[in-house]
């Protein structure tokens, strides 16, 4: 029987209803808002005309966005109540959907794409809070794994969306920013809207330099540096390498990006698997199978079948590497949960900043093959750096 609790809220939150809820809004805020320009790259450089360099920039400058958002959420959002910031990162990556797929400029359609990354940095920090305020004690660690996967949704509905309109990516959006209106308002209206701290208690975990310079972090800001290279790059240049290869059937894109999609969703059951093998043997196969893929598709992008192999294991993988970090980092700092979301958070925005730009050198100075057989070594790295101890 599913436990209902009452635990740091006045109203009873059925762990399911949250968990779907919650899926929901990071499948807006981060299928849509954050990884959809991935796949309609190819439009966007068909239609005006767009160097690599300047889909790069805006890929970075959306994870810019994303990044200060993060930093400041994480930073404040134990102040607030959860189901207002959630809802606000919800609107907010709406409105950034609807710029870009009103917009006819390409400067104002960057705009979009770039201020539609802000509302993930909002929504995470004051989920995890609500996870641990709200959840009972059996079900954080499942709620947290499964909302870390909570994009890949997003991704299959954008998938669904493309093939759908395929010479349209205008309306792909205005439909994503649709769905997304529909999440909001059943999320606002479902979610409890609690305070998480009275207004005479502060947080037990007081914010200092020394908190985040333990020596036993170390080793997870490593692997969530690397972690941020490799995702960022494959999210957003996979598609634009298969776009080159003629032998490739008509629909590649979009069935490359289902795939990645749906290859995802298992991983929402990451917390059974974490709990079975623990969180070190977890975090070392996940980023062993992510160099795997990368390999796939630098060596063999003209067979099909290869191809589609490294997406789903890549769309697997890149998601279960999110939830190992934040289960550790969550760990770590789990008198305050948003800010060990905060710190997982902040150090992958900062390597997704750079990481289509160094992508873009990165190609001007060898190939893109040549990049990705250099990044599926890079994989291999935190390896060598998992946790010293289970948490």
């Amino acid at each position: 029987m599913i436990g209902i609790t009452k635990s740091a809220t006045t109203h009873a939150v059925n762990p399911i209803a949250f968990i779907v809820l919650t899926i929901a809004l990071t499948s807006v805020t981060y299928g849509f808002g954050r990884y959809a320009f991935g796949l309609f790259l190819p439009s966007l450089r068909a239609e005006f005309a767009a160097s690599t360099m300047q889909l790069g920039m805006i890929a970075s400058a959306n994870a810019a966005t994303y990044l200060i958002s993060t930093v400041l959420a994480s930073t404040y959002a134990i102040y607030f109540r959860p189901t207002y910031m959630m809802s606000s990162a919800c609107l907010i990556t709406v409105i950034g959907l609807s710029i870009a797929g009103l917009a006819g400029d390409f400067k104002l359609v960057a705009f979009g794409i770039v201020f539609a990354g802000i509302g993930g940095g909002i929504l995470s920090p004051a989920l995890f809070e609500a996870i641990e305020h709200w959840l009972p004690e059996q079900w954080k660690v499942r709620a947290i794994a499964a909302v870390s996967a909570g994009a890949t949704p997003g991704m299959v509905v954008t998938a669904i969306v493309a093939y759908s309109v395929p010479d349209t990516w205008r309306i792909a959006w205005i439909m994503m920013a649709m769905v997304g209106i529909f999440v909001l308002a059943i999320a606002f209206m479902k979610l409890p809207s609690d305070r998480l701290l009275s207004t005479t208690n502060g947080p037990k975990m007081p914010l200092s330099i020394s908190l985040f310079l333990r020596p036993e972090n170390y080793r997870l800001y490593f692997s969530l540096l690397i972690y941020g290279i490799l995702f960022s790059i494959y999210i957003t240049f996979s598609v634009d390498i298969l776009s080159n290869r003629e032998n490739l059937p008509d629909n590649k894109d979009q069935l490359f990006w289902a795939l990645l999609g749906l290859s995802g969703l298992p991983a929402i059951l990451n917390g059974l698997l974490i709990s079975a093998f623990s969180l070190r043997n977890f975090i070392r196969f996940v980023f062993f199978m992510c160099a795997v893929s990368y390999a796939l598709l630098a060596l063999f992008s003209d067979q099909f079948t290869l191809v589609l192999i490294s997406a789903v294991l890549f769309g697997y993988t890149s998601i279960a590497i999110g939830s190992g970090l934040l289960v550790w980092s969550i760990s770590i700092y789990k008198e305050r949960p948003s800010i060990g979301s905060g710190v997982v958070f902040f150090l992958f925005s900062v390597t997704t900043i750079i990481g289509p730009t160094l992508f873009s050198v990165g190609e001007m100075l060898f190939s893109s093959a040549g990049v990705f057989i250099g990044l599926s070594l890079l994989s291999l790295l935190p390896l060598l750096t998992v946790p010293d101890r289970e948490y």
